[in-house]
C-alpha cells in the first residue's frame, strides 16, 4: 500500500523539480473546478507555491459548474483568472470524430498560453503551465494527452502517480473540500462521434444533467447515482441506477429541456461510452 503522505512529498518534489529546470518560480493550473485541478491546486497551495488558476468558460461547460468553480477558488484563496473558450469554432470540434477531444485540448492550451504571455507582457513573472491529468487517465484513451505534451503542459499527478482514488484519499486527509466531487466531463462528451454539436443543445444537456443531479431518493442520496444524458444521436439517460419508479421524473425533466423521447441505460460503469470501441 503507497504511503499518501510520501505520495504528497513525492507531488510536490516533482513540480518544485520542474520549475527548477525551466527556472521558473510559480505555476498555473488549468483548472475544470473538478476534483483533479481542484486537489492539484489545494496541494500546491498548502505548499507554499504561487499558484494560478486558469477557467475556461465557454458553451461546453455548463455555467453551474463554472459558478462553482469560482466558488471553490473563492473559499480556498485560489488566484483565479476566467478566459473564453468557444470550441464549436474550431473544425475538428465541429467535425466530432474520436479525436475531437485533441483538436479542443490544443486550441484550450493556445488559449491559456496567450493569457499568461499577457499576463507576462504586464510585468508578471513566467509560470510553469499544469493540468489536473491523473495516472488513470494514461489507461484510457485520452487523444488530449497528446494535446497536452506538444504544448508543453505538465501533468504532476500523472508524473507522481496518483490516480483518482490516491487524489480523492489525499485530498479528504488534507481538508480539500468535496474530496468525493462526482466526475463531470466536458459537455462535447454527450455527443455520439459524427453529431454536430450546437451550442443549443449543449444548453438544453446541461439543464437536463443539472435538474437530475438534483432529484434525490428516499435515503436522500443522488437518485441516479453517476450518469450522463447523451445524444447517441437519440436522448439517452445513462446512469448507475435506474429505478422504474424513477422514470416519470426522469421523464419530466427530459420534456422540460427538449429531449424527448428519449431513451434509458442502467450501466456499473459510465464514462466513455463512445470510446470503448474508438479507433485509435
Amino acid at each position: 500500500m503507497v504511503d499518501g503522505a510520501a505520495q504528497l512529498e513525492s507531488l510536490i518534489a516533482t513540480v518544485r523539480r520542474r520549475l527548477r529546470e525551466c527556472g521558473r518560480d510559480a505555476v498555473a493550473v488549468a483548472y475544470s473546478g473538478g476534483v483533479d485541478s481542484r486537489f492539484l491546486c489545494h496541494a500546491l497551495l498548502r505548499a507554499g507555491l504561487d499558484v494560478l488558476a486558469l477557467h475556461a468558460r465557454g458553451p461546453h461547460v455548463p455555467e453551474a459548474e463554472s459558478r462553482l468553480a469560482r466558488r471553490r477558488a473563492e473559499e480556498a484563496g485560489l488566484p483565479l483568472e476566467e478566459t473564453e473558450f468557444q470550441p464549436l469554432e474550431i473544425p475538428g470540434v465541429r467535425e466530432n470524430g474520436p479525436r475531437r477531444c485533441y483538436f479542443c485540448k490544443a486550441a484550450l492550451m493556445r488559449r491559456l498560453r496567450e493569457t499568461l504571455a499577457r499576463r507576462e507582457a504586464g510585468g508578471e513573472a513566467p509560470r510553469l503551465l499544469c493540468d489536473g491529468s491523473n495516472a488513470d487517465d494514461l489507461k484510457a484513451y485520452r487523444p488530449g494527452l497528446q494535446a497536452l505534451r506538444e504544448a508543453g503542459v505538465f501533468s504532476p499527478l500523472a508524473v507522481a502517480g496518483f490516480d483518482k482514488k490516491a487524489v480523492r484519499a489525499a485530498g479528504a486527509a488534507t481538508g480539500l473540500v468535496d474530496p468525493l466531487q462526482a466526475a463531470r466531463p466536458c459537455l462535447l462528451t454527450r455527443f455520439a462521434y459524427g453529431t454536430t454539436p450546437d451550442a443549443s443543445l449543449l444548453r438544453r444537456l446541461a439543464g437536463a444533467e443539472e435538474a437530475l443531479a438534483g432529484l434525490k431518493g428516499p435515503d436522500g442520496r443522488p437518485l441516479l447515482g453517476d450518469f450522463r444524458v447523451r445524444l447517441t444521436p437519440a436522448p439517452l439517460v445513462q446512469a448507475q441506477r435506474l429505478p422504474e419508479t424513477a422514470l416519470p421524473r426522469i421523464d419530466a425533466v427530459m420534456t422540460r429541456c427538449g429531449l424527448a423521447p428519449w431513451e434509458y441505460r442502467e450501466e456499473a460503469v459510465i464514462s466513455g461510452l463512445y470510446d470503448r470501441n474508438a479507433e485509435r
